[in-house]
């Protein structure tokens, strides 16, 4: 997360305007400068930016501390974009959550629920670290600590159905004869095939879907396909690449946004390879080819507040940099802001004559 992106996650957090995990996020800083517990901040809107200097050389050291704890893969060996992906979630998430998180108490299951995955196979993760499961499908399932995925010993018929607690990362082999469908408390996400996560908050009663690759409906349980749907902020959306889904147990909600860490996206069978071959150098490229270019590469939309900033130029070499980290050394270049507008990104800025 750059300065910018964590510049506009406190003032949400100000207005009281955040979800319950980037809350979290937010007193968690807090605490890493000796704050008291539980104490929300109450800033003028002056004051923001300042307390953000302050807090970020905490931020960054911590989260530097935490990605040198993770193994070191040789550079020679080729890593996989979803476990790049995960990784990069992982990093994110140990700053977010308490590492006991999934200790806490669940709620019991319903009677439907009990009798929907009765005499079905089970795996809990025991154990402090990731644990892999393969389903009989060849689909891949990921259980962080003390997460439990429950399936049947072989799909039949039309549907394939997994039932999960807590939380997990899925690479789904596609097959459009036979969708693919999570159940996690009482929201369901539906897919043919593509790689996504699913995360379940015991305490607020939130579900949080986030998408790798391909597409996932994600709604409430009873309602069997999107186009059922009336209100998609009530009754459910549908995701694409490095977009997630936040949905409120309380007050059944649909809330949609970007992932923390936009990773690019090649929707091909040499994805791992392809990825490498990505050209982020530009040469008196138009602004607008350039945000052309990055939305073809993480499937984000990108907007133009004015259409004098397509002519504007940039140069530069922003190779081996996040999303964000791009964008701003393109704004700052053509003296241009960015905001991030729900599941888009627009482009700020008087433009170029």
């Amino acid at each position: 997360m750059n300065r910018k992106a964590f510049y506009h996650l406190l003032k949400r957090y100000v207005e009281n305007d955040c979800t319950e995990e980037e809350r979290k996020l937010v007193e968690q800083w807090y605490e890493l400068l000796g704050d008291e517990e539980g104490r929300a901040p109450s800033l003028a809107s002056g004051e923001i930016k300042e307390t953000l200097e302050r807090l970020w050389p905490k931020i960054q050291q911590q989260t530097l501390l935490t990605e040198n704890r993770k193994q070191v893969i040789p550079p020679a060996k080729l890593i996989p974009v979803w476990i790049r992906w995960l990784s990069a979630a992982v990093i994110s998430g140990s700053i977010v959550t308490a590492a006991w998180w999934y200790l806490a108490i669940r709620k019991p299951e319903t009677a439907t629920q009990q009798k929907e995955i009765a005499g079905l196979h089970q795996v809990q993760n025991s154990q402090l670290f990731n644990d892999t499961v393969h389903l009989p499908d060849g689909s891949l399932v990921i259980l962080e600590p003390q997460a439990i995925v429950r399936y049947r010993d072989q799909f039949e018929g039309p549907k394939r159905e997994v039932y999960l607690e807590g939380n997990a990362f899925f690479k789904v082999t596609r097959n459009p004869k036979s969708p693919f469908y999570v159940y996690s408390k009482n929201i369901v996400t539906q897919v043919l095939g593509t790689s996504f996560f699913v995360k379940t908050n015991p305490q607020t009663k939130n579900v949080e879907v986030s998408v790798q690759t391909g597409k996932v409906a994600v709604y409430e349980a009873g309602r069997e396909t999107v186009q059922e749907r009336k209100n998609e902020e009530s009754s459910g959306v549908i995701l694409k690449p490095n977009q997630k889904v936040i949905y409120s147990g309380i007050d059944h909600h649909f809330r949609t946004m970007l992932v923390e860490i936009p990773l690019p996206v090649i929707t091909s069978k040499n994805a791992e390879e392809k990825i490498t071959e990505l050209n982020f150098v530009f040469e008196e490229a138009p602004i607008a080819r350039v945000l052309n270019y990055l939305e073809q590469a993480y499937h984000i939309e990108m907007v133009m507040e004015h259409e004098n900033l397509a002519k504007c130029l940039f140069t530069g070499d922003i190779k081996g940099q996040n999303l964000y980290d791009q964008l701003e050394i393109i704004c700052e270049s053509v003296q241009a802001t960015y905001e991030i507008r729900g599941t888009r990104i627009l482009i700020k800025g008087a433009g170029c004559d």
